[in-house]
């Protein structure tokens, strides 16, 4: 499986966030498995054919949905998306025809358009599973769409060193990872960082090597100081 990963988005709708989600897929992935922009078009070149043949060469396509993509116009006053040779909607339905995983990323607290708000081609994506990535969780949001793009594209995640630390009693870390402990450790997260505490908890608690590990792991991706205070204040509760 090709493991080249495609992000489709539009300028003005979600440029800025693109490209920081670009930087950070070029950092878990490579400089050559991340694309964004169909560049280096020939001049007098079919720009269709272009898209085709980029779109055919990824295992994966990342469809940015900021608040205005389905509803922003062109010169004429009429919808972008309805245009038949827009960049965006070629980019979207030849990856959806050619069978390409397609994941809809919302930014800006965009919401995922309904099918009869999208032209025959897409209507497909507005039944695909999206992921949400926000300002205030960045790095938690990034991480569920990474590891997600990796279970897509077929690859293991990296195994990272964890710092040396003494090997605690099997007894005392089993009754420290308890199954109903990792629940209530996410269920007052989630008071922060909303849903996703869930993934982050239960993926940090494979990494940690003790209680307080684990509550500092997962603390840090609480945005403000004072909830992060009150979140630690919480494992004496």
């Amino acid at each position: 499986m090709n493991n080249a990963i495609f992000i489709s988005y539009r300028r003005g709708d979600s440029e800025g966030e693109s490209g920081r989600l670009f930087d950070d897929l070029v950092n878990r992935f490579g400089e050559r498995s991340v694309f964004m922009d169909v560049a280096g078009i020939a001049p007098g070149r079919d720009f269709r054919k272009a898209i085709e043949e980029s779109v055919a060469t990824c295992g994966a396509l990342l469809a940015i949905v900021g608040p205005t993509w389905a509803s922003v116009l062109d010169v004429d006053a009429h919808r972008r998306l309805d245009d038949p040779a827009d960049f965006v909607r070629l980019e979207i339905a030849n990856a959806l025809t050619r069978d390409v995983p397609v994941i809809p990323v919302l930014v800006r607290g965009a919401k995922m358009p309904r099918a009869d708000e999208l032209p025959a081609d897409l209507r497909e994506l507005a039944f695909r599973n999206a992921v949400e990535i926000s300002h205030a969780r960045w790095k938690a949001d990034v991480s569920v769409l990474v590891e997600a793009l990796r279970a897509t594209l077929g690859l293991e995640s990296p195994v990272i060193a964890a710092p040396h630390v003494p090997a605690p009693a099997p007894a005392a870390r089993a009754a420290e990872f308890d199954a109903e402990l990792v629940k209530r450790i996410a269920r007052e997260l989630a008071r922060y960082i909303g849903p996703i505490a869930d993934v982050v908890v239960k993926r940090a608690a494979a990494r940690s090597a003790s209680l307080d590990d684990l509550y500092e792991r997962v603390a840090r991706e609480i945005e403000k100081p004072k909830d992060r205070e009150a979140f630690l204040a919480s494992r004496s509760g």
